[in-house]
């Protein structure tokens, strides 16, 4: 009865055409913000607008916060409560958000760009000598535990809502799938920058959860 119940949801979820609506939107924006990050479109810009490529970062988050704001005007989603806690359990996953949050601003000045907002790379624009060096590899601090501590946050934010209703749902789903995908595609052009200092780090760390890394011998698959 309960497995009837699940499914009967989800199929009302999945058919809903909000949802769909959505989905396909946020799939739209996904493959926009992803090219945009890509080593090709990057050395592309570079090369065409040279001195002037220092204001892409900042312009590229800027662009990418805004789209999103925006779908959710333009796509907005039910939300119909699909389950809620309360008492201890509220408190405690309010908390876990609250904490996760707060790691998410602290891992975003300290990831292995070291520029998430591109202010960094903005004073580099007005600075007398111009700088492209590729910046060092980071692997201290979160970077040491996952390779992906950005990701692995705001998913832990995401799914830690207490009140869970349809539209924060369907958002959680769709940014985990995107975050998932999003890591693989990332982790190629790390390695085509950083090439076997990469590949050792993704032989210590995993992907997302900070635990011990199996050895190769025992598992080759870099797994989450």
């Amino acid at each position: 009865m309960e497995k009837t119940i699940k499914y009967q949801l989800m199929i009302s979820i999945i058919s809903n055409p909000q949802v769909l609506k959505y989905l396909l939107l946020f799939l739209l924006w996904a493959l926009v913000h992803s090219t945009l990050a890509s080593l090709t479109v990057k050395d592309f810009l570079h090369r065409r607008l040279r001195r002037s490529y220092h204001f892409f970062r900042i312009i590229y988050v800027v662009i990418s916060i805004v789209s999103l704001l925006a779908l959710f005007l333009v796509a907005p989603l039910p939300q119909d409560l699909v389950y809620s806690f309360e008492g201890l359990i509220f408190y405690f996953l309010k908390a876990v958000q609250t904490l996760a949050l707060i790691a998410f601003l602290f891992t975003a000045t300290t990831s292995i760009e070291d520029d998430f907002l591109g202010l960094r790379e903005l004073g580099k624009f007005f600075s007398a000598k111009l700088d492209n060096d590729l910046k060092p590899l980071r692997t201290e601090g979160i970077m040491k535990y996952s390779r992906h501590p950005l990701y692995l946050f705001a998913m832990v934010l995401l799914w830690s809502d207490p009140q869970m209703t349809i539209g924060w749902l369907t958002m959680t789903v769709a940014f985990s799938i995107y975050f998932i995908i999003g890591s693989i595609f990332e982790e190629r052009k790390l390695v085509s920058l950083y090439g076997d200092d990469y590949r050792a780090y993704q032989e210590k760390v995993r992907r997302f959860i900070p635990l011990k890394k199996v050895p190769r011998g025992t598992r080759s698959e870099r797994s989450l």
